[in-house]
């Protein structure tokens, strides 16, 4: 006689089941084990690409202008070549740490629109000898919204002295607009102030270094 024992297929039923919630868990917790392992990755290259340094390169056509005074009038010496990088570093569109900043600026390039004065400019910054003035940072301090005091060697005539430039940086588009200035003195950098027309036009011995320029991502 043929006789089916019910307690064997509700072990067995049971058995299936427990082992269908177990697959059922084990699956589960692979695909959440791996939802978490993406969800790391995104937001571990969201934080570098917030906070990584950047490196910037000047854009064409910056403005390089020295100011001064003389026994005349007022005069400005303005270029609109230079080349240098600077390493930033962005956190929600601010500047939030310079890691470097150098620039590089031909001394021929500072035009006054006056040819003899230019003339004796070149003379005084001994261009024959030393064709650049170079800045290369030595450190940086935020003071106070975009505001910053960038301090380093600026050479000029082959004279190096560390000068702070007051500067002051926000985002534009893809890149950063920078502009700031320093006051120096000629005799600091052993640069006798020019004269002409036999030394009776005499100009003074301090000066105002101004820039403002284009900082482009490197890509």
């Amino acid at each position: 006689m043929f006789t089916f024992d019910l307690s064997k297929q509700a072990n067995s039923t049971v058995l299936n089941g427990y082992f269908q919630i177990k697959l059922n868990q084990n699956v589960m917790y692979k695909h959440l084990k791996l939802t978490l392992f993406f969800l790391l990755v995104l937001i571990t290259v969201h934080g570098v690409q917030v906070f990584a340094q950047q490196t910037y390169a000047v854009a064409p056509k910056p403005e390089m202008k020295v100011s001064g005074t003389s026994t005349i009038h007022d005069w400005d010496m303005v270029s609109e070549e230079a080349s240098g990088k600077a390493s930033i570093r962005l956190s929600a569109g601010k500047v939030t740490a310079i890691q470097s900043v150098e620039i590089i600026m031909p001394v021929k390039s500072l035009k006054s629109g006056k040819g003899p004065m230019d003339k004796n400019a070149y003379n005084a910054l001994k261009e024959a000898d030393h064709p650049e003035i170079t800045f290369k940072m030595l450190e940086a301090h935020q003071d106070g919204g975009s505001d910053w005091k960038v301090s380093g060697r600026l050479q000029i005539a082959g004279e190096t002295q560390t000068v702070p430039f007051m500067v002051q940086f926000s985002r534009e588009g893809e890149g950063i607009s920078l502009t700031g200035s320093a006051d120096v003195k000629l005799t600091d950098f052993k640069v006798d102030p020019p004269t002409a027309v036999f030394g009776t036009i005499k100009t003074g011995d301090e000066m105002t270094i101004s820039v403002k320029m284009k900082l482009n991502p490197i890509n």
